[in-house]
């Protein structure tokens, strides 16, 4: 019959070793995997005036709509190691955009913060002033960009995440487009306009 090697204290340190790091392992918690973004943040693009002359300058808003449960970092987020929100536009030979505008996002506390955060949730509108370039034929034209977020819950946040988008523009050179969506532009507020 075969004897079993002797525990040495040599071997007892191993044993004991191993023995505390399996303990450690199974009492650190468990990494969560991030949850994919199934439509968190949806987005409709609006603009103010029914058509557009070339030379004017009009507003174009995106409304944005958060799944309740979920918010986003406002534009301007305290801590260094959060996503802005940012909006950002194709460059075009047809547009110049002269400023984008975000709301003040609220005060929030959430368990992985240990300060109130500024955040965005429900319905949200980012603007932008843009301004049709002269000599443009009549048609109808694009504003396209990308809205730039990460996605939380009251516990943890998912990836960075970018949302493409395009908002259709009409182009006239006869007549003055009506004014649309009153309700939606006077939430925003423009610097270059004073208000």
């Amino acid at each position: 019959m075969r004897r079993s090697p002797a525990l040495t204290p040599r071997r007892l340190a191993a044993l004991v070793s191993i023995l505390a790091a399996a303990a450690l392992a199974l009492a650190a918690p468990m990494p969560v995997p991030a949850r994919q973004d199934e439509q968190v943040v949806t987005a409709k693009g609006l603009i103010s005036r029914s058509a557009v002359r070339p030379g004017e300058t009009f507003r174009a808003a995106l409304v944005l709509e958060i799944r309740s449960g979920y918010h986003i970092n406002d534009s301007a987020p305290l801590d260094e190691f959060m996503i802005p929100t940012a909006l950002a536009f194709v460059e075009s030979p047809d547009f110049e955009i002269v400023e984008v505008a975000y709301p003040k996002g609220r005060r929030a506390r959430f368990s992985y913060s240990e300060a109130d955060l500024p955040i965005y949730d429900g319905e949200v509108v980012i603007g932008a002033l843009v301004k049709a370039k002269d000599g443009l034929a009549p048609g109808t034209r694009s504003l396209r960009g990308t809205l730039t977020y990460q996605a939380c819950d009251d516990e943890m946040c998912l990836p960075p995440n970018e949302l493409a988008f395009e908002i259709a523009v009409p182009v006239t050179t006869t007549g003055d487009g009506a004014d649309l969506h009153p309700e939606v532009f006077a939430q925003l507020s423009f610097a270059s306009l004073g208000k």
